[in-house]
């Protein structure tokens, strides 16, 4: 129905005072049932009236609602992606950071281990010259052992009854011999 019909239906029906439900069963039980009934759908169609609109809204705002939580519910997985690649870049922050303290610490000790090798080297090549120079005189002495037991025994065994001038003459007749 139109709202025309309806307002003049109301406003020259349902106005009267004779148009109400207990006066109306007063004459007719089921006319009275129908008087109510058509009260009652004309105030469920005012009611309506204003439901309608409100009933609308609210679907477009549960659309909406629908939306922004599509969006947000976007946004909170590409967070979360985020946060997930955060935690990653810090574990691999910290795995590299201890790899670097490790690395730093081997650097140090081996740093350390040179110079005490480099010390060694420098050290054992005194001693090098030193033990070369003993190797040539061992190695004289040895090429030289057999004729200085020699000259020791015979020393031992001749000088004894000889003076120190004739001693000192014999010895130089035996080395130029030997």
């Amino acid at each position: 129905m139109s709202e025309a019909v309806l307002k003049k239906v109301r406003d020259k029906y349902f106005k009267k005072a004779e148009f109400n439900p207990d006066f109306v069963s007063g004459k007719s039980v089921p006319a009275g049932k129908l008087c109510a009934w058509a009260l009652a759908l004309s105030s469920y169609q005012t009611v309506n009236k204003n439901i309608i609109p409100k009933k609308e809204k609210a679907a477009e705002m549960d659309k909406m609602l629908k939306e922004q939580m599509a969006i947000l519910n976007k946004k909170l997985e590409e967070l979360r992606i985020v946060k997930e690649n955060v935690a990653n870049l810090i574990e691999n922050s910290n795995r590299l950071k201890a790899q670097k303290d490790e690395l730093e610490f081997r650097m140090n000790r081996d740093q350390a281990r040179m110079g005490r090798a480099e010390k060694l080297v420098v050290l054992l090549a005194d001693e090098a010259v030193r033990w070369k120079e003993t190797v040539e005189i061992l190695d004289v002495e040895i090429t030289e052992l057999v004729g200085n037991v020699f000259l020791s025994c015979a020393c031992i065994s001749y000088f004894g009854a000889f003076t120190g001038v004739y001693r000192k003459a014999m010895t130089d007749d035996w080395n130029e011999k030997c």
